[in-house]
């Protein structure tokens, strides 16, 4: 998968619920690092998201998912399709 198609499908995620570090890195196949990098990128993409770190549980929160969704099911079928083998 794309770097920009994983750092997509991770606010895609956070749109439907929250969700652990853990959970993300499971569902990804990320390291903490990677996935921190996207969530990283996610927030410069205009994705309001919030961390919240309770023991060594960090849980992340899309805060303007209502905002981003519209643009980001688009966004998201667009590269989706990104693939030079299909006619």
């Amino acid at each position: 998968m794309n770097p920009l198609l994983t750092t997509l499908e991770i606010i895609s995620a956070l749109s439907g619920a929250d969700a652990t570090a853990a959970q993300l890195q499971t569902q990804f196949d990320l390291s903490i690092a990677t996935l921190k990098r996207h969530i990283a990128e996610a927030r410069h993409l205009g994705a309001k998201i919030e961390s919240v770190k309770l023991g060594k549980v960090s849980t992340y929160t899309l805060r303007n998912g209502q905002e981003v969704t519209a643009r980001l099911d688009r966004w998201l079928e667009l590269e989706r399709s990104r693939d030079l083998t299909k006619p």
